[in-house]
């Protein structure tokens, strides 16, 4: 038992630069931002009275059961469009890292809300996105580089030791998703029998760019399929390994890469590529952002 104390203990309280999470934060707004971007064009069609989901219906079909800033909120078209406003608002803050703590709670309250006027249109990238919004509420991510630190007269770059349980948290998060979605595959029979990369491939709501037809062949298909397997699996454990991390974090984001090539997964491969970054080492990436910096100035 004093063992388990002292590894638990060690790996959600042992301090750790704040650089992981610094880095996290600039793609994760960058990503919040171009989502409630690319939703504007649909708003009038996904969450307006005369678009497919009426407020209405919104109430009566969540009613007590999805919270949402809106029930706070007059009703109509036009208070939506100021709780959008007010949710990009928090976003751009929370990117800059301008009163950080605060705009990382407005982010995650308006970007609940939002989904919640009409989850019918939402995906497994918007529900992650739901969780490690929340996350960053609790993590101290406004170090490094901010406009907090800029008002306080502080240096830029000065990455401060941190409690990392958030950071660990986040991490546990990301294993879970490869672990669960393997799972979830293995249950069904075109996974196991190797042919389920097959299909989505002729769903033209998916497919982005169908690959020539020599990469179609049976086993080169049955080679993606299982492949894939083992690669989020190995993902999902092997990331804890420290001599396996790069190599799997690399492999990883080229799957990634992969899946945003050929299929429409809205932003969901970005944001796991944005994850996977989590568990690089805090010295890699604060001399990644300071060289990131310098070449900017």
């Amino acid at each position: 038992m004093t063992q388990f104390l002292t590894f638990w203990n060690h790996f959600f309280h042992a301090e750790c630069s704040t650089a992981p999470l610094v880095c996290f934060r600039l793609l994760l707004g960058l990503l919040l931002l171009v989502n409630a971007v690319l939703l504007l064009p649909l708003a009038g069609d996904y969450y307006s009275d005369r678009g497919l989901w009426p407020a209405a219906l919104s109430r009566a079909g969540c009613h007590r059961t999805r919270f949402s800033l809106q029930g706070l909120l007059p009703s109509g078209w036009l208070s939506f469009r100021g709780l959008w406003l007010l949710h990009i608002v928090s976003v751009c803050c929370f990117l800059i890292g301008l009163q950080y703590r605060l705009s990382a709670i407005l982010v995650f309250l308006t970007l609940v809300s939002i989904h919640h006027r009409n989850p019918w249109v939402l995906s497994s990238g918007d529900s992650l996105l739901r969780l490690l919004t929340f996350l960053c509420c609790f993590a101290d991510a406004a170090g490094g580089y901010s406009a907090d630190l800029w008002l306080q007269g502080s240096s830029q770059g000065d990455f401060r030791p941190m409690d990392p349980w958030p950071l660990r948290v986040m991490q546990l998060l990301i294993s879970v998703v490869y672990l669960r979605t393997v799972a979830w595959k293995l249950s069904g029979s075109r996974w196991r029998d190797g042919s389920a990369v097959w299909y989505p491939l002729w769903v033209d709501a998916y497919v982005r760019c169908r690959p020539p037809g020599w990469m179609l062949r049976p086993g080169l298909i049955r080679l993606a399929t299982w492949g894939t397997l083992v690669e989020e699996a190995s993902l999902g454990v092997g990331l804890w390994v420290q001599e396996l991390r790069v190599p799997l974090l690399i492999s990883g984001i080229v799957l990634h890469l992969i899946f945003e090539l050929v299929l429409n997964l809205q932003l969901f491969s970005w944001i796991m590529i944005c994850s996977l970054l989590l568990f690089v080492d805090p010295a890699t990436i604060e001399c990644s952002l300071h060289w990131l910096l310098s070449a900017i100035t």
